[in-house]
């Protein structure tokens, strides 16, 4: 057998981690190659354990209240001085009045004309005069409803997606009537929602209405402006005004305005396009299956770059083989559903090779194995959910972890609301309700989050 570094055919040994065979050198090296990574993450663990027990290295979030509660502070002694003077203020009037009064009885003494009159109605002047000073109805602290000087501080932790658990009796909200093309039927969608592959159209399903409407295509199998030839993948562009449409069978990205339906323009040509995903400042993302790579597309630019593969068909870091699905988050690193590598593909930003985060045991069913994956996302906390399309499951693999663990469709292949047939596609909404593209039963099913 081959050795899988050297190439040369000799005797070989298998490494149980990476199922691969090599001789007896590289067998060695590959294990000192492995030991060296492991002292690598022991380096990165220490570095982490450190700067967690490091006192002086308060966490964000800790500087941010802190920064909250001296503003907050500053806030409340400014205003309660600027209260504290109008009081003040007001107590000067009294004392002004009082002055007054003052005067009123010496003038009395020095007449030395005392009545019953004259007392009482400097009594009433006194009484008056206290009255101003302490009854509400005179000066009182009212609470402004109108303006808050101070905002709340709330610290939210999100719990993460792979604490939730999801009921496995799903709900289709849309197809489910059979394979066709009528606006109540799919023909192996493949797109979440709004994606009708082979009838060569993109049908738009408002939530709760059995019957869709056909937003682009509709006329036919072509490669008119107006028709689409096998589309895979489908987005809103940023301003929701517009989709962005792979269109697999003309190898090109397309762009339908849902505004106006004669507003349509070709974005790129000559691509072998899958997946699409774009990030918050409108930059595009594309894989090619067929070239094996990842591009990246600026806002306005004609020319893409490499971000991810670009070396040929093939199972080392630095390549691909038929990228499908792809995810980029907030960093603009980028997961690729690495289909016939049987694996997801992790790629910083400006990295030259990528990490596996799924997969990557090669063809199989266990919980360290995907089949074919297809549709992924992924959380905050980088944790990887993906379609494992042989499997006709929904894989979830928690971030750093070596095996994942079965989502949904534990049940094997199947039409029953808790099963999956050739899974593509899934999403999941603001409430974490995950949504799948059942491909071969020709529906979308809602999988609900249980809160039991």
């Amino acid at each position: 057998m081959k050795c899988f570094a050297c190439r040369e055919e000799i005797t070989t040994y298998i490494c149980t981690g990476c199922s691969e065979h090599f001789c007896v050198d590289d067998l060695m090296k590959h294990r000192e190659e492995l030991k060296l990574q492991f002292h690598q993450i022991e380096d990165q663990r220490n570095q982490f354990a450190q700067t967690l027990n490091d006192p002086s290295n308060n966490h964000p979030l800790i500087q941010q209240i802190t920064q909250w509660e001296q503003t907050s502070i500053e806030k409340i002694r400014q205003t309660a001085e600027e209260q504290r003077d109008l009081v003040h203020r007001y107590v000067q009037t009294i004392q002004v009045k009082l002055r007054s009064f003052t005067e009123e009885m010496q003038k009395t003494v020095k007449k030395k004309d005392f009545n019953e009159i004259i007392l009482k109605k400097l009594q009433i002047q006194l009484e008056d005069l206290k009255n101003q000073l302490y009854r509400t109805d005179y000066i009182q602290i009212k609470q402004d409803s109108s303006s808050t000087f101070i905002n709340k501080l709330l610290i939210n932790i999100t719990p993460a997606t792979t604490n939730l658990k999801w009921k496995q009796q799903a709900t289709t909200i849309a197809g489910g009537n059979g394979r066709g093309n009528q606006l109540n039927q799919f023909d192996r969608p493949n797109g979440i929602c709004v994606d009708d592959q082979n009838n060569h159209c993109i049908i738009k399903y408002k939530f709760g209405e059995e019957n869709g409407q056909v937003v682009a295509g509709g006329n036919g199998k072509g490669n008119r402006i107006d028709q689409l030839n096998y589309p895979s993948r489908v987005i809103l562009d940023r301003n929701k005004k517009s989709l962005i449409i792979c269109d697999v069978g003309n190898r090109r990205v397309v762009r339908w305005s849902l505004e106006n339906q004669n507003d349509r323009e070709i974005l790129i040509e000559d691509i072998s396009c899958y997946g699409l995903m774009m990030n918050n400042k409108g930059d595009l993302f594309v894989s090619d299956w067929k070239r094996g790579e990842v591009k990246k597309w600026k806002k306005d630019e004609k020319q893409g770059i490499v971000v991810a593969g670009g070396n040929g068909k093939g199972d080392k870091l630095n390549q691909l083989y038929s990228p499908g699905h792809i995810f980029v988050d907030g960093e603009d690193s980028i997961y690729v559903s690495d289909h016939w590598n049987h694996r997801v593909m992790k790629w910083l930003k400006g990295a030259k090779e990528g990490i596996i985060v799924a997969g990557g045991q090669g063809y199989g069913n266990s919980l360290k194995q995907l089949s074919y994956p297809e549709g992924l996302v992924v959380n905050e906390n980088g944790d990887v959910f993906v379609a494992d399309f042989y499997n006709h499951r929904v894989m979830c693999w928690p971030s750093d972890s070596k095996e994942g663990y079965v989502v949904v469709g534990e049940n094997g292949k199947g039409e029953g609301s808790n099963q999956l047939c050739f899974p593509t596609s899934l999403v999941f909404d603001r409430a974490n309700n995950l949504y799948v593209v059942d491909s071969e039963n020709h529906r979308i099913q809602r999988f609900d989050v249980d809160t039991n």
